[in-house]
This record gives structure tokens, sequence and C-alpha cells, in this order.
């Protein structure tokens, strides 16, 4: 009886508007793998969609409290796994961040976010002492956050090393921090970004200097954004139709079915297409943050707000990235760019915030 009550407790309006932006995902990737080398991608989107919804289900049947138990030792399995690429990770693209097994191709990085969130929520969740906290108080998070971040960037994956820090710093910042810690924080941060710029690999440095400055090498460093800025230019109000975007067609925009699916979708479904996904982007938020209702203690609160928050910055980020607002970082759109580890563990991290509307 309490296993039919649970399944009747499924929030279909959430698994609805996830759904509505995966297929849509898969339709314009698609378009941007239509001929040659990737054309098998749809397909194996669609089955990496079947392993995402059982992902969903397993973090929405998921016990809470083996959920906050089992948060570090989920942590150090993750470290783990992130220090072992080093040794076993396969080689793609110039990187060593996946793991090449059975057939699939996962990235470990992608459910790293989900675990510091967890690690986070427990951490604070267990803390007696009242904020806002100070320096000393977040000294473990700090930690935590480096543990994961500093092989990440050894990767080299510059881009999902600094998202990490960005998702410790929403999570900080929600339970609450003292001004004089923020200043510190904020004052070594600026002090320490010269000697990290030139730290940097050419590539990296590359694509900050054509973020300000797009046009100082339009056919190098700087091609992806003015590729993709054209492409969304082009598509006008209603686009050009299915499949019939030039830009996307003739693939002159890199990486069009990963990092830069909003360029194709743009171009081919216009303005009014962006504004369908940028519509469901926005209601799923929103309706990811009215699970907080359901919260009965601090770690499940900051649990919800850390996975939807991950989930509108990464979202938030990809898209200004296309369009040249933020530099070239490497991180996908949420549900809809190719790639399975990123569908699987956002669909997992759903399926945590849906299980505390089902233990009402």
């Amino acid at each position: 009886m309490r296993k039919y009550i649970a399944w009747q407790r499924i929030d279909f309006i959430l698994l609805g508007l996830t759904l509505a932006l995966s297929g849509m995902g898969i339709l314009v990737i698609r378009s941007a793998t239509a001929e040659g080398r990737f054309a098998a991608y749809p397909g194996r989107q669609a089955y990496w969609l079947a392993i995402a919804l059982a992902a969903f289900f397993l973090g929405y049947f998921a016990d809470r409290r083996h959920l906050q138990r089992g948060a570090y030792p989920f942590y150090w399995l993750i470290f783990a796994v992130l220090m072992g690429l080093a040794v076993a990770g396969k080689w793609v693209g110039g990187v060593q961040r996946w793991i090449h097994a059975g057939g699939l191709t996962f990235q470990p990085s992608e459910i790293a976010k989900l675990a510091l969130i967890l690690a986070l929520a427990r951490y604070f969740g267990r803390r007696r002492s009242s904020p806002p906290y100070g320096l000393e108080e977040i000294a473990v998070p700090i930690l935590l956050v480096a543990g994961f971040a500093l092989p990440v960037a050894l990767q080299p994956d510059l881009g999902t090393a600094m998202f990490l820090v960005l998702i410790a710093a929403v999570v900080i910042l929600f339970v609450g921090v003292r001004w004089s810690t923020l200043v510190v924080l904020a004052t070594s941060a600026a002090a320490a970004a010269p000697s990290l710029f030139f730290a940097l690999k050419d590539y990296q440095r590359e694509r900050i200097l054509n973020f300000l400055d797009p046009a100082r090498d339009p056919l190098g460093a700087g091609y992806h954004v003015v590729q993709s800025r054209i492409a969304i230019g082009s598509g006008g109000l209603f686009g050009k139709g299915y499949m019939e975007g030039t830009q996307s067609q003739l693939r002159f925009i890199p990486e069009q079915h990963t990092d830069f699916i909003v360029s194709v979708l743009a171009e081919e479904f216009g303005f009014a297409g962006v504004l369908v996904m940028l519509g469901l982007l926005t209601l799923l938020t929103i309706y990811l943050l009215s699970y907080i209702e359901f919260a009965k203690t601090r770690f499940a609160t900051l649990v919800i707000v850390g996975i939807t928050a991950s989930f509108a910055l990464q979202a938030a980020i990809n898209i200004a990235m296309a369009v040249g607002v933020l530099p070239v970082v490497g991180l996908p759109l949420p549900l809809m760019s190719y790639g399975g580890s990123s569908l699987v563990s956002t669909y997992l991290g759903f399926g945590i915030i849906a299980g505390y509307k089902r233990r009402r």
C-alpha cells in the first residue's frame, strides 16, 4: 500500500517539464548531427534518456536518512574516481576526464556537482552554531570544494572546476556568511587572479582574451562565438526551418550538438523557439524551488537550493557563452546538450528533490 501511495505522488508536472526539454534537445541534436560520424547521436541520447529516467526514480525512492548519512562516503567515492582519472581516464579531445566501460563513456565531474551539494548540505545541516558564519566555520566547505575543483582543473576542465566553486558559493551564501569573511575571500581571489591567469594553458587564456574582443582572432580562438552569433542572428523571429539552418547544416558552428546547441535552435526555430526554451527552463527552475515547502530539515532545504541553483546557473552560463556574454567554458546546456553524464546527473538530482514531496 505504501509503495502504491509513493507511485501516486510522483510529480508528473516536474517530469513533464523535464521530458519536454529533453525531447527538444534530441530534436535539435538530430538536426545538428544529421550526417557524418555523429549521425547516431540522437539514438544514443534517447538511450541515455532511458538511463536518466531510471536515475530519477533511484533518487526519488532513496531513503532521505541514508541520503544524508551517505553524503560524505559518496563525496569520497567521487574524489577517488576523479583522482583515478589521472591513471585510467579516457583521453578525448586532448583532455582526460572520461571513464569508458561497457561501451559507454561517462564524465565523473558531472556527478561531482551533485556529490558536492550533498556534502555541503550535510556539513551545514549538522552545524549547531547559527549563521552568519565566519572563516573558521566555512574552512571545511572550502576544502570540500577544493578536493573536487583541483583534480577537475588538472584534467584540464577549468570551466567545470570554476562551476564547482560557484555552486559552493551559492550554498554558502544561502546559509549566511559574515560580511568581513566575504571581504577577505573577495580580496584574496582578486589578489590571486593575475597569477592564476598566467598559470592557465594558452588556449584558456585565449578564450578569455577573445571574450573581451572576439574580433581579435575571428578564424582562431574567437571562431566559436563569431559563428554562434551569426547563427543566432540569422534565425530571425521564426527561424529558417527544422534542419534548414545554413550555419548548422554546413557545420560552421563548432560543438553544435553540445556546448553551442542553443545556436542551432535559434537558427532553425528563431526567437520564438528560444523563447519557448527559456520559458520551460524558467518554469522548471521555479517549480523546483517550490519543493522547499516540503523540506523539513536544513539538509533538505540546502539540497533543493543547491541542485536547483546548479541547474539554473549552468543553463544561464551556457546560453550567455553562446551569445558571447561570457567566455567559452565548455559547460553543456542541461537536459538539451548531447551527453549522457550531464543528463543522468540532472535527472538523479531532480529525483532527489521530488522525493521530498513523497515523504509529506
